[in-house]
């Protein structure tokens, strides 16, 4: 029997078995011809002639599967062009039935670390380098979408919409929380006593002035308005100073306060909800916030296409290659962060394969629909047709030493009557 070697392309298997028919059919024009030569030419005769029918029989059958033989319109012949649609759906069926069950998926991911494999498959140099350099190369493309006008609109568009969408007082008074139960909203008040400062002393000539005007004329001959003046000046800058030099201030106390009833105010007043979303709708519609976003777009886009241009230690691609192996690292160290995402990765694919299975089905049916004859043919020809090939050679061989069987048994039978 004729073994498959994996050296031969289907035209060359196909040119060995059609080879091996004609020198089958050249051995039996051989033994008619020396028939009465001696007595193993009838033996070989039988062995060729069988031969013959059954490399014969085997090429009608395997070139029925994929065509008409010699063009005739032979039933049951192109069994697979014949078969295309119920191929298709068998296909996708098989599929789903056998590799996308949720319950089989399942089975298969339990106790599989699918976490610590992907990390281990990135944290190679070699792998994060690819991945990061596929990321950096479709960049451009992509910032080049973004650049359509008519995708930039659209984009825009949503993101106005989700923008407007947003509640705006709500996150607020959780920022007012936030800041004001972890103490961080004091350097914000440090800041403001810095700028109260400052202020009071770019105001003083015009603070001086003001006194002077509300000071009589006799007052002033006596200078009684510079020392108001000075006095003024004097209170409001050490006012000041005592603020910021203690963190207790009651004023600071009476601004925590303020800050935390104004959080609270802000998640249970419907007035001062709208007066926040009122606000935040006024700052969207003004002409400087679009002006400001599109700027701000535009050097982002610009800077990246920067980074995905520079192909030295500084560019994206490399940044990205050791970001990706660095996510890899710490997921590999830690245990117990392996156990989570493998805890939110199985029922993920599991519900994955529920979902779309159906869908993956389809999918396969309807691009095996979507080919045309010619292609469905040629691509399981190519797959499975030199091995189809070797089925001709052997039924040529088997043929021909049944056909050499059959004929000793006779002649045994014959020469013992």
């Amino acid at each position: 029997m004729a073994a498959p070697n994996s050296g031969l392309s289907l035209n060359a298997a196909r040119g060995l078995a059609t080879g091996l028919l004609v020198a089958m059919a050249g051995v039996y024009i051989v033994a008619v011809y020396n028939r009465d030569a001696g007595e193993i030419w009838p033996y070989v005769k039988a062995f060729a002639e069988a031969a013959m029918v059954g490399a014969l029989a085997d090429w009608f059958a395997v070139t029925a599967l994929f065509r008409r033989p010699l063009g005739l319109p032979i039933p049951h012949t192109a069994v697979i062009p014949n078969s295309k649609a119920r191929i298709a759906d068998t296909l996708g069926r098989f599929i789903v039935e056998n590799f996308l069950q949720p319950d089989e998926v399942a089975k298969r991911l339990q106790g599989v670390d699918l976490a610590g494999s992907l990390a281990r498959q990135i944290a190679d140099p070699a792998t994060a380098a690819r991945l990061a350099e596929g990321v950096a190369a479709s960049l451009p493309a992509l910032l080049d979408l973004a650049d359509d006008k008519r995708v930039s609109a659209l984009v825009r568009s949503a993101l106005d919409t989700q923008m407007h969408r947003l509640k705006a007082s709500p996150l607020v008074a959780d920022a007012l929380l936030i800041l004001t139960e972890s103490g961080r909203h004091q350097p914000l008040i440090n800041a403001l006593i810095d700028e109260g400062a400052r202020t009071v002393t770019a105001q003083e000539p015009a603070l001086r002035a003001r006194v002077r005007d509300k000071t009589g004329w006799l007052w002033r001959l006596a200078g009684v308005d510079a020392q108001a003046s000075d006095a003024l000046l004097g209170a409001m800058r050490e006012t000041l100073s005592e603020i910021a030099a203690d963190p207790k201030h009651p004023t600071r106390t009476r601004v925590t306060e303020w800050l935390a009833s104004l959080a609270w105010e802000l998640k249970t007043s419907p007035a001062a909800q709208a007066r926040v979303e009122a606000i935040k709708e006024e700052i969207l519609r003004h002409p400087a916030v679009g002006a400001y976003v599109d700027d701000l777009a535009g050097q982002a886009k610009a800077a990246l296409r920067r980074a995905a241009a520079n192909p030295g230690a500084g560019g994206l691609a490399a940044t990205l290659s050791v970001s990706i192996q660095d996510f890899a690292a710490a997921v590999l160290a830690d245990v117990d962060a392996r156990t989570a995402f493998n805890g939110r990765l199985r029922p993920l694919l599991s519900g994955l394969a529920a979902r779309h299975g159906e869908d993956v089905a389809r999918l396969v049916s309807e691009t095996i629909r979507g080919w045309d004859t010619a292609t469905i043919t040629g691509k399981l020809e190519q797959s499975v047709g030199r091995d189809l090939q070797y089925i001709r050679i052997n039924g040529t061989l088997v043929g021909g030493l049944v056909g050499l069987g059959l004929y000793a048994i006779t002649q045994a039978a014959t020469v013992a009557k």
